[in-house]
């Protein structure tokens, strides 16, 4: 169809769309072109370019003078066309998938078995607060600290979840550490490009 109604400048409005053939029945010296669904009927003539919309186009030849003599909207007036050339197109607009939900709040909150301590003490505490949301995702603060007045060469917030053992330490003192987590939309946590943290180490060094 392409072929023979290309270089129609109409064509090039509807070739935007999703197009198909139509249905062509044709008994004897009479014809009907029609589409099915939501596909619009469009004829292209020699010199015109007539929209049909849902309406079929019913005619009849005229022999004498080699054209078609057309019903163009079953109202009974006939309009004359050299030639039947359609396309059945579908102007209704495009379907869309919708996407799911994004839901960064179904991570927990009583996460206190995410944190563990290699260093056991008493006198080491963990705190967790789960702060204010931001762009509509759940954030926990977790927080190290060991009480009493010891000094720490170093305090440190471990992942190995991942195995990668890497400081996730946001800010850290003599004594304290703390880091926050993100909910992911999938409802793990995770911290920058680490993803599905649920284990992490307070590792206190040196401390006296």
């Amino acid at each position: 169809m392409q072929t023979e109604i290309g270089s129609v400048a109409f064509f090039q409005n509807v070739s935007a769309y999703p197009v198909k053939a139509p249905i062509i029945s044709i008994d004897d010296c009479s014809g009907t072109l029609y589409c099915k669904g939501d596909y619009s009927l469009v004829v292209f003539d020699t010199d015109k370019v007539t929209m049909f919309d849902t309406y079929s186009a019913d005619g009849f030849c005229d022999p004498f003078t080699q054209t078609w003599n057309v019903d163009k909207d079953g109202s009974g007036s006939l309009t004359t066309f050299k030639t039947l050339r359609g396309l059945c197109v579908d102007y209704s607009p495009p379907k869309t998938t919708l996407k799911p939900e994004v839901n960064c709040m179904s991570c927990p909150t009583n996460i206190e078995n995410y944190v563990i301590s290699s260093h056991y003490s008493e006198d080491i505490v963990h705190q967790f607060n789960e702060l204010s949301p931001e762009n509509g995702c759940r954030r926990m603060e977790i927080k190290c600290f060991w009480a009493g007045n010891f000094i720490c060469e170093s305090v440190l917030m471990i992942e190995y979840t991942n195995y990668s053992l890497r400081d996730i330490t946001l800010e850290r003192a003599l004594n304290y550490a703390s880091t926050i987590l993100t909910c992911d939309e999938n409802g793990e946590y995770y911290f920058k490009d680490l993803k599905n943290i649920s284990k992490i180490d307070c590792n206190f060094n040196n401390c006296i």
